[in-house]
């Protein structure tokens, strides 16, 4: 089979989406460019903080097409599923939302894997790069160093403070600027801990780690100060805990720390200990972009939907499947502009969408829709909650998946509100 060449590929942002982007579609364009602002060194920073993922099915079957899932799977730890503690009446609940099967790699190596692939195929990856301008009607992508960049094709996938979305927002003729820009939601504080004795049995359920837990609420002593937390149970290359904290903006990062050592400090063997894995930890902010895929003419933004809290790579997951959908109709068009229209109708819409719905969840504004989802998927009328690993199933497809779910909300509520009517008429009719 014949496959159809383009000249230029130009990808702005070289981490995962960008490099999954590059091996996808390096067969279909004479060269391809990866644009990376970051130094090389730290784009390639084995050490200290790095997210867990757990990649989806959909992802699973991409990273294979590319002959990356091998290296990625290489170091994983066992992934059994969610446990989400919740305060009741001054009383601690566990809920679990079990996931068999699964397992959890830490980012940045599989990063590191990703960039040993990319070299081995000879696409060349500029790092320290300053994207000064993109021309979106003469497809020129001009850098500060590399200069004049000419394009058949131009992807996004700088993540949250994409540039491709700053000059893009400039001059869409569809969409206001306002339209493309983030709304800041909370602060966040991550790093590692080894996981052993009462760490490990705590938050990591012993010898069958439970992976992540989720603490939905302040701490006790403290109900007044935002402090939230997540733990992820990592077994390799060593045992670790993943704690990444949100906490709100009224919280400077001393206080955080007393907060943090009032909560931790009993599990851990000594002050020294704790106080040395914090100092080599990472802040950030949890931020929402309005709206995160546009197209323009012969270019498009991938970008991120949010920086989620209670997220295990959902993010990354739509971002690789949405770049097999994009490879699906590329390689079924005519000509690019008509691919990428395609693509905005169909996938940038559902991507819009469940934007919407990452920035309830980050709000905590999905309690109701997310349990009466799941009340219905318990009697077999809906899938499950994009929460509680919807788009973790097999065969999952970003449109099908999205027209489900938003079945599944009408359907659910429509269920919930039901029974109590139902309920009323007994009691009439009786």
């Amino acid at each position: 089979m014949t496959v159809k060449k383009y000249n230029n590929l130009v990808i702005v942002g070289a981490g995962p989406i960008g490099m999954v982007s590059a091996l996808k579609f390096k067969d279909h364009f004479e060269n391809v460019i990866l644009l990376e602002r970051q130094s090389k060194e730290t784009f390639l920073k084995k050490h200290g903080f790095t997210f867990p993922i757990v990649f989806s099915p959909a992802s699973i079957n991409i990273l294979q097409s590319i002959g990356i899932w091998e290296g990625i799977h290489s170091q994983r730890s066992e992934f059994f599923g969610v446990v989400l503690h919740k305060r009741i009446f001054g009383r601690d609940f566990r809920f679990v939302s079990a996931k068999e099967g699964g397992y959890s790699h830490w980012r940045n190596h599989a990063i590191s894997k990703l960039y040993e692939r990319v070299i081995e195929e000879g696409i060349p990856v500029h790092f320290n790069a300053q994207v000064e301008s993109i021309d979106f009607e003469g497809n020129i992508c001009t850098e500060a160093t590399l200069g004049e960049l000419p394009f058949d094709l131009l992807l996004g996938t700088d993540g949250i403070n994409s540039q491709t979305r700053k000059f893009m927002s400039k001059v869409h003729p569809n969409f206001d600027e306002h339209e493309f820009g983030q709304t800041f939601l909370d602060n966040w504080y991550a790093y590692r801990l080894p996981s052993k004795g009462a760490m490990r049995e705590k938050f990591s359920g012993g010898d069958r780690f439970l992976a992540s837990n989720v603490f939905v609420d302040n701490l006790a002593n403290y109900p007044a100060e935002k402090f939230r937390i997540v733990t992820t149970g990592m077994r390799q290359p060593q045992e670790e805990i993943s704690i990444l904290i949100k906490h709100g903006a009224e919280i400077d990062l001393p206080r955080l720390k007393v907060l943090n050592e009032s909560y931790f400090g009993p599990f851990v063997e000594s002050k020294q200990e704790l106080d040395e894995a914090w100092d080599n930890g990472y802040a950030g902010k949890f931020e929402q972009v309005r709206a995160p895929t546009f197209c323009l003419n012969n270019a498009l933004l991938v970008g991120d939907a949010a920086h989620g809290f209670e997220s295990t790579g959902d993010l990354i997951n739509l971002g690789i499947a949405s770049i097999g959908s994009l490879y699906e109709i590329f390689t079924q068009g005519s000509d690019i502009k008509s691919v990428l229209q395609e693509y905005d109708r169909s996938i940038g819409e559902d991507l819009r969408f469940y934007s919407n719905f990452s920035y309830r969840r980050s709000k905590e504004k999905i309690g109701f829709e997310m349990a009466s989802i799941e009340f219905a998927s318990r009697l077999g009328l809906a899938k499950r909650h994009p929460t509680l690993f919807g788009i973790y199933e097999d065969g999952f497809e970003i449109s099908n998946y999205m027209k489900s779910y938003k079945r599944d909300i009408f359907n659910s509520k429509l269920l919930v509100f039901s029974i109590p009517t139902l309920l009323f008429l007994l009691i009439i009719i009786s």
